[in-house]
């Protein structure tokens, strides 16, 4: 993965902005209920108000982060499948030499199967 530094930097950089994206949802929601509450007189309609606010705030902290978040950790995973596969090909590319020099092919599946069987 050194050769997709780049993506992997990327990758992590917009998985962190869409948790502070989320968390600033969720710190300006604790801020409109706290600050500028009129503590003394408390009315229902005020404490409506900060509520429907800061569940507001919350829920779009939560939509404006999560696209950054899944975008993220999808190009984590794409890179992680770009990983498994090279060392797959690298696996087939030595067990094709291997067979080659030998002068005979490596077993099958089914071959191994039935020997462990038989």
């Amino acid at each position: 993965m050194a050769r997709y530094r780049f993506a992997a930097f990327w990758a992590t950089a917009l998985v962190i902005l869409g948790m502070l994206l989320v968390v600033g949802g969720v710190l300006l929601a604790i801020a409109a209920v706290t600050l500028d509450m009129p503590w003394g007189t408390l009315a229902g309609q005020a404490v409506l108000e900060r509520a429907l606010t800061a569940i507001v705030l919350v829920i779009s902290g939560l939509l404006a982060g999560a696209p950054f978040i899944v975008l993220g950790e999808m190009m984590r995973v794409f890179l992680h499948q770009r990983r498994l596969l090279a060392r797959q090909v690298r696996l087939l590319a030595r067990l094709a030499r291997g067979g080659q020099d030998a002068g005979t092919r490596p077993p099958s599946a089914a071959e191994r199967l039935f020997q462990r069987r038989g």
